[in-house]
């Protein structure tokens, strides 16, 4: 057999041993979010995860549930145990609205997930021009990871019993033509 078809064997075999995987960073993969999702992860949420689904009196396993359904909503794995849940929903015109929910575990992984972050968040960002995201303002290590992945602080949003930061980032490589200020001026 020719180098090339056994490179080419191997990447058919890797495609069929691993069909979800949409990316991959050492130990950690990014697959379609699915039902088998909802358990591990409402089980394993985070504290502050669980504090801000209380703020809005929501069960972690009905918000898990709900958007596991949707579209463009993917689960981070670590040897087939989720870690994260994200997504990006929709919100205006080449505007989503990106979101994340975390195991407690990935406190244990956060310096993978760091490393993985700004392919997951150009991945999400692929189809839009900008995405809003935001964060509590208590999150002091999430604030911080939306700063490093080039997400500028716009807003803090007044809540009755907590304060949010409201965080944008552009995809400059996008073309946005909704955009009046960058529409060619016809003389």
């Amino acid at each position: 057999m020719t180098q090339r078809m056994s490179k080419i064997l191997k990447m058919v075999l890797k495609n069929y041993m691993e069909p979800n995987v949409l990316m991959k960073q050492g130990q950690l993969v990014l697959v379609p979010a699915s039902m088998k999702h909802v358990i591990p992860l409402a089980e394993t949420l985070s504290s502050e995860n669980k504090l801000e689904l209380d703020l809005f009196d929501r069960a972690p396993t009905e918000f898990l549930i709900e958007h596991v359904k949707k579209d463009s909503v993917y689960v981070v794995e670590k040897n087939n145990i989720p870690l994260c849940i994200t997504g990006v929903e929709p919100d205006g015109k080449q505007t989503g609205f990106m979101w994340a929910m975390f195991a407690e575990d990935m406190k244990k992984n956060w310096f993978s997930f760091l490393k993985a972050s700004p392919d997951l968040v150009n991945f999400l960002h692929n189809d839009y021009y900008k995405l809003n995201m935001n964060v509590l303002e208590c999150h002091e290590s999430i604030l911080n990871w939306a700063i490093w992945l080039g997400f500028e602080p716009e807003a803090v949003i007044k809540g009755q019993n907590i304060d949010y930061v409201h965080f944008v980032r552009c995809n400059l490589l996008k073309k946005n033509v909704y955009n009046l200020t960058s529409r060619p001026v016809i003389h």
